[in-house]
């Protein structure tokens, strides 16, 4: 044992030594972290609740920040305003919110006329009864819901406790979804000044590293401005023809099924569900089957184009992808992350597409550079 010791050198010892230190502090935190694993949940659960409502309002304002900007640039007619950026800035904000309310209002509003058309045709439940328990008794009003759903034998024990599950991730979701739009306000407002910081705080965090971050956000930038400019193009030609052939088709209320089918397709594959459901809601409640065939047919044609065709190539042209990996990232996001996977899917997939072209460039240069240098060996010596 002494021998062994006598040989061995100071650096060798402390090397063990630093081994054993870090060995003892793994197992410590471990330890640590075993018998305090529900304060760490909680303060999981905590950084969540605060993470999500923060990243929404941040692709929020992302989305209506072009909005903002026009507007912003409009109000510099005003003599008052001109010389005033944060003071424009906050009104346009303000209008943009405005306008978005009005928006969601209104597409709500039409949606329930739709709904309450179809319930009050089809004699299942009188409009006014249903008014008037809302705004009588709202509880009441979900007891006649539930009453009918036990009647008519779509209720049962365990759909109840779906209902419950449902209806308290809705709270959830609307809990998130206030606070969301108030960091979207705060984003809209003042976002160039937070992210000066951010990139100063980069820039002395990461160093020359910070350029390369700042390449790739600006990558994914391109790519998902293009991507949300074409499927706005999109939603505004499938909810225009939408309406224009179904009214031709004699659907009821076609102008209002166009534009709640243009906003659904906003996100890949949801515009059909939202056009074939509305079309048989109000088809069948106005008993018009033959009418309901036609709608049914002439929508299918429509998300058929719009799928195959025009979508794709709008995608292309945007986020300049070729419109086969359109196809390919929409099925990849599907299938790994539902409606969220297939909304991000492209610009994604022509995020990738970029830093693998340019990860190509940069390669097939050195190797240029080096066939070069073996051509023409006495240049370089």
């Amino acid at each position: 044992m002494r021998k062994l010791f006598k040989n061995l050198t100071k650096q060798q010892i402390e090397i063990g030594l630093y081994a054993l230190v870090i060995a003892v502090l793994i197992v410590g935190a471990a330890m640590l972290l075993w018998s305090t694993g529900g304060v760490w949940s909680k303060l999981w659960q905590l950084v969540c609740a605060v993470v999500e409502p923060l990243a929404y309002g941040a692709m929020l304002a992302y989305v209506f920040n072009p909005i903002v900007t026009h507007v912003s640039h409009a109000l510099k007619c005003s003599p008052r305003l001109a010389d005033q950026g944060m003071k424009r800035r906050t009104i346009a904000t303000v209008i943009t919110v405005l306008g978005i309310v009005l928006v969601v209002s209104g597409l709500l509003l039409m949606f329930a006329l739709v709904v309450a058309n179809g319930i009050s045709s089809s004699n299942l439940i009188s409009f006014e009864d249903i008014w008037a328990r809302i705004t009588s008794d709202f509880s009441g009003f979900l007891l006649l819901i539930q009453e009918h759903l036990k009647d008519w034998g779509l209720l049962s024990e365990d759909s109840e406790i779906a209902i419950l599950s449902t209806v308290s991730g809705i709270t959830s979701f609307a809990t998130a979804a206030v606070f969301a739009v108030i960091f979207m306000v705060y984003f809209l407002i003042d976002g160039e000044r937070l992210f000066a910081y951010a990139h100063r705080l980069a820039e002395n965090v990461l160093g020359d590293h910070a350029a390369v971050g700042k390449r790739l956000l600006d990558d994914a930038d391109h790519v998902f401005s293009g991507y949300f400019r074409g499927q706005a193009i999109d939603a505004c030609i499938v909810g225009l023809s939408s309406g224009i052939i179904l009214s031709l088709v004699g659907v009821p209320f076609a102008p209002v099924i166009g534009v709640l089918t243009g906003i659904g397709n906003l996100i890949p594959y949801v515009g059909g569900p939202v056009g074939f459901g509305s079309i048989i809601l109000v088809c069948l409640a106005k008993g018009e089957m033959v009418t309901l065939v036609w709608g049914v047919v002439a929508m299918a044609v429509i998300m058929f184009v719009d799928g195959n065709i025009i979508n794709p190539m709008m995608l292309s042209d945007n986020v300049e992808v070729h419109p086969m990996l359109v196809v390919m990232a929409l099925i990849a996001g599907g299938c790994v992350g539902g409606i969220a996977g297939m909304l991000v899917a492209v610009p994604v997939a022509a995020w990738l597409k970029i830093q693998l072209d340019r990860w190509m460039d940069k390669n097939e240069a050195k190797k240029a550079l080096a066939s070069e240098a073996a051509e023409d060996p006495g240049e370089q010596g």
